[in-house]
């Protein structure tokens, strides 16, 4: 069959790029635009979970500040019998124990830390109302959380405070790896 001439006939044909780009320019349009809205819900979720895990990790902090003057007080409470017990039958001047309890009270103060992861979570959040690129921002801020809570943990002997350092450490790495989402 391919013998015969006027049978079977070949001809190349030329398409018409103009016409055809008008196609792939549209479909292309169309894709760039699908991803931009499906990058903007997925950054919307993704914002959502990032706020609602900060929550978490405020409650816990603001947890933490409303028990630190009980957990100070029964701190000097153990000092105090301690100290009575090794000390017993040994006359010690009131004034020099009521001294040395305010400089471990003091070395035991994360008001300082507090403040500071206040200040972390509002600025964390500001990045988040940002319309730039906050990525590395975002993961150079949870290793300040971090070194925050691991301060305020060392600070405060207390087993309570202890459990919620780690919880707040759970949280900060659930932050992290959602940040390492985000451009």
């Amino acid at each position: 069959m391919l013998t015969l001439r006027d049978v079977i006939s070949l001809e190349e044909l030329r398409p018409d790029m103009d016409a055809e780009w008008e196609l792939i320019s549209a479909s292309l349009d169309a894709a760039l635009k699908d991803c931009d809205v499906m990058r903007e819900r997925e950054g919307q979720a993704l914002k959502h979970d990032l706020l609602g895990r900060l929550d978490r990790f405020a409650a816990i902090v603001r947890q933490i500040d409303d028990n630190l003057p009980h957990v100070l007080e029964q701190r000097q409470q153990e000092l105090r019998a301690r100290i009575q017990k090794l000390l017993d039958g040994i006359d010690l001047d009131p004034i020099r124990l009521a001294q040395e309890m305010a400089v471990m009270a003091d070395k035991s103060d994360v008001t300082e830390e507090i403040t500071r992861l206040d200040s972390h979570m509002t600025q964390f959040r500001s990045f988040l109302a940002s319309s730039e690129p906050v990525g590395r921002r975002l993961d150079f801020l949870l290793q300040e959380f971090l070194r925050e809570v691991n301060t305020l943990s060392s600070k405060i002997a207390n087993a309570s405070i202890a459990h919620l350092g780690v919880e707040m450490k759970n949280e900060i790495e659930k932050l992290r790896e959602q940040v390492q989402n985000i451009e």
